[in-house]
C-alpha cells in the first residue's frame, strides 16, 4: 500500500513512521527537517540528478520506505491517499509544515490534485470549503476531501493528549501542587469536560464559568463550582490557574483585573483565544498561549487516533 503525506507537524510524522511500520510505501513532501537527510543530499543536492535523488538516496534514515520526494508533484502522484497536517493550513495560503524545507502554497497543491485523473482520498483537518469546494467543484469528482476536523470521533480523541499537555504545563510553571488549587476552566465543551475531570481528581477545587444552562447544570451535577461570567468577582481573588477552551474573547481588562498577579493562565483554545492578551501584559499577568498540544506534547498518541480514523475511510 502507497500513502502520501504532505506537510503537518510532529504527529503527522509519526503517523508517517507508524504506516512505515506496517510496511507501507510511504512518500512525503514537507517533513524534509523531521526525517534526517544523509550527508550526500546535504552537502550535494545540487550535484544529484532528481532520478537518482528520488529513488535511491532521499529516504529517512530510520525506515527504508520512508521517501523524502523532492517535489510537491512526486509526493501527490505516488498514492491514492494523500494526508496532510492538522490543521492543514494557518493562512490559507500556505499547508501547514514546520518541518518543510520551503514553503507549500495551497494554489500549488490545488492544481496538483485536481489535475489527477485517478481517484484519490485527501485527509486533513480544517480543509477551506471556500477554497477546495467551490472554485473547481466538476474536477473534485475524483477527489475525496475529509476534513478530520468534522470528525466528531477524532476531536473528542484529539482532546485527551491536549488536556493531558495542558495539564503538564501547570505543573512545570507552579512551584505548588495541583492538590489544593483553585482552578478556573473557561468552557464546558469536548476540552472543558475533560480538563475538568482530571484536574478534580487530581485534588484540585474546580471551578467552571459556562454560559449555556445545561452545561451549568452538568457542572453542579459533577460537583464542580458552576459560574456564570458576571459572578467572577466573587471567586476571583482565589483562583490559582485559569484555564481557556473558548475561541473567542471572554476574559478583558474588566474580569483579568479581579485575578491576583501570580494567576497562571493557559490558553489552549484556537486563534484568537479566549483571554484579551493586550489587556493581560499591560495587567503583568502570565499568560502561555498553548496552541497544537497534541503535536507538541503527545505526537505518537495523536498520530495513532489519525491513523484510526484514516483507516477506517479507506
Amino acid at each position: 500500500m502507497n500513502i502520501s503525506i504532505i506537510g503537518g507537524d510532529s504527529r503527522i510524522a509519526k503517523l508517517a513512521e507508524m504506516y512505515a511500520e506496517e510496511e507501507c510505501n510511504v512518500y512525503t513532501y514537507g517533513l524534509e527537517k523531521y526525517f534526517n537527510y544523509c550527508n550526500k543530499i546535504e552537502n550535494n543536492i545540487e550535484e544529484i540528478n532528481s532520478k537518482e535523488l528520488e529513488n535511491n538516496l532521499n529516504r529517512s534514515k530510520q525506515y527504508e520506505n520512508i521517501f523524502l520526494c523532492n517535489s510537491l508533484e512526486s509526493a501527490v502522484t505516488k498514492s491514492n491517499c494523500i494526508i496532510s497536517g492538522m490543521p492543514f493550513t494557518k493562512d490559507n495560503i500556505t499547508v501547514n509544515a514546520p518541518f518543510a524545507k520551503e514553503e507549500i502554497k495551497l494554489e500549488k497543491l490545488k492544481s496538483i490534485l485536481f489535475a489527477e485523473n485517478t481517484n484519490k482520498k485527501f485527509f486533513a483537518g480544517g480543509i477551506p470549503k471556500d477554497y477546495f469546494y467551490e472554485k473547481e467543484t466538476k474536477k473534485l469528482e475524483n477527489i475525496d476531501l475529509i476534513d478530520l476536523l468534522q470528525i466528531e470521533e477524532l476531536t473528542i480523541l484529539n482532546a485527551i493528549p491536549t488536556v493531558e499537555g495542558t495539564i503538564k504545563i501547570a505543573i512545570e510553571q507552579r512551584e505548588e501542587t495541583i492538590h489544593e488549587s483553585n482552578v478556573l476552566i473557561c468552557g464546558y465543551g469536548r476540552i472543558g469536560k475533560i480538563l475538568c475531570d482530571r484536574f478534580s481528581k487530581l485534588g484540585a477545587n474546580v471551578y467552571c464559568v459556562a454560559r449555556k444552562e445545561s452545561d451549568l447544570a452538568w457542572i453542579r451535577e459533577k460537583r464542580y463550582t458552576p459560574l456564570i461570567y458576571s459572578e467572577l468577582p466573587n471567586f476571583a481573588g482565589k483562583i490559582d490557574i485559569i484555564i481557556n477552551t473558548v475561541p473567542h474573547i471572554v476574559l478583558t481588562e474588566t474580569q483579568l483585573k479581579l485575578f491576583n498577579k501570580n494567576v497562571l493562565i493557559i490558553d489552549v483554545a484556537s486563534n484568537p483565544g479566549g483571554i484579551d492578551k493586550a489587556d493581560a501584559q499591560k495587567l503583568g499577568l502570565k499568560v502561555i498561549t498553548a496552541l497544537g498540544i497534541p503535536g507538541k506534547e503527545m505526537p505518537k498518541t495523536a498520530g495513532k487516533y489519525i491513523k484510526e480514523v484514516v483507516d477506517s475511510k479507506l
